[in-house]
């Protein structure tokens, strides 16, 4: 059973009406009840392939493990990033209120509170080192599904 409930409005079952990661400002994913590994936005998971997957709410922090920027020729260069979430997860997000050259890998991040609807909005801002995040999540080597 999933520790946090469902987003309001959606159902439990991924696939079906299945929330898109974000609502309300807060960070959705999903956890398999059968070996617990956690997943963003999947329809089976990805270590023992069970659909019996169930939404939890996430306390948004998270670690960068990859960066990359986007847009150096267009003159609005965005930090695009693979993140490590606290509660073993990755996702690919932007990294926003910083210049390019600011962000390094390992550095402690959090859901931005103007983070848009939709997962392509995702964005977080850098975080307070002080709260101690490691998140638990292990390298899969695979950085885009």
């Amino acid at each position: 059973m999933s520790a946090e409930p469902a987003p309001p409005g959606d159902s439990d079952q991924p696939g079906r009406d299945s929330p898109d990661g974000v609502r309300g400002g807060e960070l959705y994913f999903q956890r398999c009840r059968w070996c617990r590994t956690a997943v963003f936005r999947r329809l089976l998971c990805p270590v023992c392939a069970s659909t019996d997957l169930a939404w939890e709410r996430s306390a948004g922090t998270g670690v960068v493990r990859h960066l990359a920027v986007a847009g150096r020729n267009t003159g609005t260069p965005r930090v695009l990033a693979i993140i490590d979430m606290r509660e073993g997860f990755w996702l690919r997000s932007r990294i926003v209120g910083v210049s390019p050259g600011t962000v390094r890998v390992g550095a402690v991040v959090r859901l931005a509170a103007d983070s848009g609807p939709g997962p392509q909005e995702l964005a977080f801002r850098l975080g307070d080192v002080s709260h101690g995040v490691e998140p638990q999540a292990k390298d899969r080597g695979i950085f885009f599904s």
